[in-house]
């Protein structure tokens, strides 16, 4: 389980790695390259705004996560999702928020393409 870190829980049910690697594809359109040897973390090169300046600076870790929030009062969820590492962890933080954002406006579009379908 990854707790302490930069985490966001997508699910509280079991999803494998794939599913969870896909689903950030799609709402984010994330480059990934696979860290040699863990097959549950990539290297992030890019994403759906354009390619990054240092491919190997940004890595994503899915699996079993811990997520904190602070808003209004301190809180913990469980369950399923990704951690975003990088040196100097200012600019994991900074792309979590990037890719929470973007999330949301992906499952805000596919609610509407839902209810219009």
């Amino acid at each position: 389980m990854i707790k302490n870190r930069n985490t966001t829980v997508l699910s509280t049910d079991y999803q494998p790695t794939e599913s969870l690697k896909n689903f950030i594809k799609r709402c984010t359109g994330a480059k990934m390259t696979p860290v040699k040897g863990n097959d549950n973390a990539y290297w992030i090169s890019g994403d759906k705004r354009g390619d990054y300046y240092e491919q190997k600076y940004y890595k994503i870790v899915f699996g079993s996560v811990t997520q904190v929030s602070y808003r209004p009062n301190r809180s913990e969820k469980t369950g399923y999702g990704f951690d975003i590492q990088s040196t100097g962890d200012l600019n994991g933080w900074q792309l979590m928020g990037e890719y929470r954002k973007m999330i949301k406006e992906e499952m805000e579009n596919y609610k509407k393409e839902k209810a219009n379908g």
